[in-house]
């Protein structure tokens, strides 16, 4: 992808260096009770840009049948080693360019959206999720939030992935409906991913 696009522009260097301070040993702390209340058990879920898997993992573990995809093939061969029971189907896919052929009842998105750049690959990204789920499905969104207050130039400077509230409503409408969205925090690696973040629900619309 191009520098244009998302805040970073080769995904699998980053995986392949090491580099990838986002990625977590646990699940996201919310990932249990946001699915419990919002997903039926055993629905299919997408988790898209799923790194090395520990979301993806953590919900096939609950009983859901769970596709995780990634742009960097590093982390999918990562991830299948981390799974050796194979309880999630694990492919490489550059989500944003190539669709599925096939659709889910929850696609699960904790760190995608908030890496591109401006409202219309924002726009894109959730024209990608909607294409992906059935009618009337969900897509679950964790992403990181202007609120916590940086600096603008600290945020340009280090490419800091922060939305408001008006980037989350110009990159969804009109395509779904909000079920929720509360503030959380992204994860719990103190001065890496312990930054504030929105968990958003949103439900797919039927615009026929």
């Amino acid at each position: 992808m191009s520098e244009a696009e998302q805040l970073t522009d080769d995904w699998d260097a980053r995986f392949r260096a090491g580099d990838h301070p986002w990625e977590e040993d646990q699940p996201w702390p919310g990932l249990e009770e946001l699915f419990a209340r919002h997903a039926q058990p055993g629905a299919r879920v997408l988790d898209v840009g799923c790194g090395l898997g520990v979301n993806a993992r953590a919900l096939a573990e609950l009983g859901y049948e769970v596709l995780a995809v990634d742009v960097s093939a590093t982390a999918i061969e990562r991830a299948k080693a981390l799974d050796p029971e194979g309880r999630v189907t694990w492919r490489v896919l550059d989500f944003t360019h190539k669709g599925l052929g096939e659709r889910f009842a929850v696609v699960l998105d904790r760190g995608c959206l908030h890496t591109f750049r401006d409202d219309l690959w924002r726009s894109m990204f959730a024209n990608r999720v909607a294409a992906a789920l059935e009618p009337g499905g969900l897509w679950l969104s964790i992403a990181g939030s202007a609120d916590e207050g940086d600096d603008p130039r600290r945020v340009e400077e280090l490419n800091l992935p922060r939305l408001t509230l008006a980037d989350l409503a110009s990159a969804v409408e009109p395509r779904f409906e909000a079920l929720e969205v509360r503030a959380c925090r992204y994860g719990t690696i103190p001065g890496e991913t312990d930054f504030r973040a929105f968990a958003s629900v949103w439900r797919l619309r039927d615009l026929s």
